[in-house]
């Protein structure tokens, strides 16, 4: 039951991802009005707004204008339902509530991000920026945020391996774009990537920056072969990488609760 509830309180939040996703690229408010049809403007009652559930009983249209709603919006909620549980797993019933706070929090934001870049190819200062110091404060708050020990000595560390995770992500990406300006005379990575990475930094720390690019690449080269060989796109049309970057953070975030914040992120 306590798993259920984790999901469908993941698909919750995942419904507010959507409204993010949607308003902030636009500036809307993400608080007024209520939930609209983008395509009517016809408000949307709540029983017709229910995670999932009510995509499936209305068949993926409106109830008013019958136009079809994006299926961009039960694949976000139930995402965000299964990191929810996913996380819920590894730090809640390890005993390490305040992290599994933090990350929760920081997941949220990436699947905001990743959404936003995958539609405009932008990543969001209003989203990203704030991470930055939310995985500092993490660090220095929760005891077990990056290994098992505690004590202000062990405070001291944290938020120096945080702190270090911040500035390898942003010159890590500023080293990136440098080289691909030289070797492909183009732009490879640009401002946002380098603000998502130095977020990564800091809630997983300089080797979490590096695990993410690694699951991140291999993910991106995966994908964009198929679609290039599917053709529906070319070698020289821009991917937006900060999706890949999420999940690879994501995976990273996952992979270090395998080993119940031990050995491999000790700095």
């Amino acid at each position: 039951m306590k798993y259920f509830l984790a999901f469908l309180i993941g698909t919750c939040f995942g419904s507010f991802a959507n409204v993010c996703i949607y308003r902030l690229p636009r500036n809307k408010s993400i608080i007024f009005p209520g939930s609209f049809c983008p395509k009517c403007r016809h408000s949307i009652p709540w029983y017709y707004n229910i995670p999932i559930l009510s995509y499936i009983i209305l068949r993926g249209r409106c109830h008013y204008c019958k136009k079809v709603i994006s299926p961009r919006y039960p694949v976000i909620e139930f995402t965000m339902g299964l990191l929810t549980l996913l996380l819920y797993q590894k730090f809640w019933v390890a005993n390490f509530p305040c992290v599994f706070l933090f990350y929760f929090i920081f997941t949220l934001g990436l699947v905001i991000i990743s959404g936003i870049d995958f539609e405009t190819f932008l990543v969001p200062d209003v989203i990203v920026l704030p991470l930055i110091p939310l995985g500092l404060i993490g660090a220095l708050l929760c005891e077990n945020f990056f290994f098992p020990q505690s004590g202000n000595w062990y405070m001291a560390i944290r938020a120096l391996y945080s702190v270090t995770g911040i500035f390898t992500g942003a010159l890590l990406v500023a080293f990136l774009a440098i080289i691909g300006k030289i070797i492909w005379k183009r732009e490879a990575m640009g401002g946002g990537d380098l603000k998502l990475l130095a977020a990564i930094g800091a809630f997983l720390g300089w080797k979490g920056v590096f695990l993410s690019i690694f699951f991140g690449s291999i993910l991106g080269t995966i994908i964009s072969l198929m679609l290039i060989y599917s053709k529906k796109k070319k070698w020289d049309d821009y991917v937006p990488f900060g999706p890949y970057l999420a999940i690879g953070a994501i995976v990273a975030m996952l992979y270090k609760g395998s080993y119940f914040l031990s050995l491999y992120f000790i700095p």
